[in-house]
């Protein structure tokens, strides 16, 4: 058998002063105060002027702008505020024929007349869909009239089950 030899670690010396928490914060003072209004006065000053120079740069790019380019910046604008009145003109044409109620017709989407009518018709599906459950036909009477007295109606009853 081997001999097993236990060692424990070394426990650390607890004797020594240890500082218990953070030290206590120290105040600024009146020359550190003075320092941070300081500092912050002067970032305040730099980012307004920053925001100063950002406005003169747009206004100098506007301007450098050639005519060409303006002109084309508005033709894709004027295309696509088309396209969007072009759609708009399609899902209201849609709706109008699909006879999809005016407060619904923004939940029409789609970028063709099929898509859109697909929309349409679905929609209008789940609207007209009955919210009260279907009746049972197996259930209840039967639609025959029991005519006579209990005693015939029992009879009658009992000439249907021997049968």
């Amino acid at each position: 058998m081997s001999e097993q030899t236990t060692e424990q670690p070394a426990q650390p010396d607890t004797t020594e002063t240890q500082p218990q928490g953070d030290p206590a914060p120290k105040p600024l003072g009146p020359n550190g105060e003075k320092a941070l209004q300081d500092e912050r006065a002067q970032r305040k000053a730099a980012e307004k002027q920053a925001a100063d120079f950002k406005k003169r740069l747009d206004a100098l790019e506007q301007a450098n702008l050639t005519e060409v380019e303006k002109a084309q910046r508005a033709a894709q604008d004027a295309q696509t505020q088309l396209a969007e009145l072009t759609r708009q003109n399609l899902r209201n044409k849609v709706a109008l024929e699909k006879g999809v109620p005016a407060d619904l017709v923004d939940f029409l989407s789609g970028d063709s007349e099929d898509e859109i009518a697909a929309k349409a018709d679905l929609l209008l599906k789940r609207i007209n869909a009955p919210t009260t459950p279907k009746p049972d036909l197996s259930q209840g009477a039967r639609g025959e009239t029991g005519g006579g007295t209990p005693a015939d109606q029992f009879a009658t009853f009992l000439r249907r089950q021997l049968t």
